[in-house]
């Protein structure tokens, strides 16, 4: 009998060590309960943070879009001639300047920047032979190709920036900004643009006399630059307006899409100045520089392919005259063509006789090569050619 209550003692210790049934609901219950409340607590803290993100995305998407614009419209009249317009096109959602915005030719002070590995149709002059309709407009443009001196083409540009229906979007006033040099294939700069009937994304500003800013009317846009040179009798009303803008005014709202959270948007605006509106285009170094008379020979050096070497002696307004000779252009036609394009290198003054040599020749080519001066302003010197050099 002893050894039997001792026993059931035994069982009995071990069974009160458990969980009861009640214990482990309540146990359950308050699990769930945390795991509910954490899975709510991470869930808004996601949403927070993937709002938070989709708000910078549209604030970054409209801080590129607008920067990118500025940049540029910054240097528009860089470069053009007097008789090329600084401002082409200004309307509620598109804007066209000239500007010497990129150069191929290293050391081209002319040029806002260098590039040597540009498109040779996105450094010059935009020809009329290539013209193209102005963004939303039936407008064509050039109606003629901007000289400068000597006959060349201008070393200016023409930008445009402007916004088209985004065709991918479901919604009927998201639209996305293009870029595009010329008549070159136009680039998407900015996508998520929302713009409602309503909205003014492009404001124009003219100053009066007094030098204040005062706005040009929604109501005239959009401006043209009708007249085919700047300046002419013909340059006069409506058409002239467009040369007093001096500043322009954009505002972007962007979106971003988000799936889960819903749509983000941003707003941001930015006053551009035209810095170079108003300024007349005079020379600061006197008169155009006299040119130089270059004599061109093919040449095989050392048993390798032939060459061109071209030679001419200093101009002589770099140590005598007006003494404001910095460099010299060199071009190069093939023998069909009549007209030269942009230079295709330069050489810095400072010597009495020059030399350059160019390797980028094969045989049965014929080539016509022209040298001018350029001095400080900078001006050029009338183009002086050499004859039809054929390559043996």
């Amino acid at each position: 009998m002893m050894r039997t209550r001792h026993s059931t003692i035994r069982v009995a210790a071990r069974w009160r060590s458990g969980f009861t049934l009640l214990e482990v609901l309540v146990a359950t219950t308050l699990l769930l309960f945390i795991i509910g409340v954490s899975t709510q607590f991470m869930r808004r803290q996601s949403q927070g943070i993937s709002q938070s993100a989709g708000r910078w995305e549209a604030q970054q998407n409209a801080y590129f879009a607008i920067s990118s614009l500025e940049r540029e419209l910054r240097t528009a009249g860089i470069g053009v001639v007097d008789k090329q317009p600084m401002v082409v096109m200004a309307a509620p959602m598109a804007i066209v300047f000239n500007s010497n915005l990129v150069s191929r030719v290293p050391g081209d002070l002319a040029s806002v920047y260098v590039d040597t590995d540009a498109d040779s149709d996105a450094v010059e002059a935009f020809r009329s032979a290539d013209k193209t309709t102005l963004p939303n407009s039936s407008v064509p443009y050039p109606d003629t190709t901007y000289m400068a001196n000597g006959g060349v083409p201008t070393s200016a540009e023409t930008i445009a920036f402007w916004l088209s229906k985004d065709s991918t979007s479901k919604a009927n006033n998201e639209y996305i900004m293009f870029r595009r040099v010329n008549a070159m294939p136009p680039r998407v700069v900015a996508t998520g643009i929302i713009a409602n009937p309503t909205d003014t994304i492009f404001q124009y500003f003219k100053a009066d006399t007094a030098g204040n800013l005062t706005a040009i009317t929604p109501a005239t846009l959009p401006l043209y630059h009708s007249a085919l040179i700047h300046g002419s009798p013909a340059d006069t009303g409506k058409g002239a307006m467009i040369d007093s803008i001096v500043s322009v005014r954009v505002r972007l709202t962007t979106i971003y899409h988000d799936a889960r959270n819903g749509d983000a948007t941003r707003r941001l605006e930015r006053t551009i100045r035209i810095m170079n509106a108003g300024l007349n285009n005079t020379t600061t170094c006197g008169d155009a520089p006299l040119g130089v008379a270059p004599t061109a020979l093919v040449a095989i050096i050392a048993g390798g392919p032939p060459v061109v070497i071209i030679n001419w002696t200093r101009s002589l307004d770099e140590v005598t005259g007006e003494k404001d000779v910095e460099r010299y252009a060199l071009y190069k036609r093939s023998a069909s063509q009549t007209t030269f394009s942009e230079p295709f290198s330069s050489v810095p003054a400072g010597t009495a006789s020059y030399m350059f040599t160019d390797t980028d020749v094969h045989s049965g080519e014929q080539w016509v090569y022209g040298v001018t001066a350029i001095d400080c302003t900078p001006t050029s010197s009338s183009v002086t050619a050499t004859g039809i050099i054929t390559i043996p």
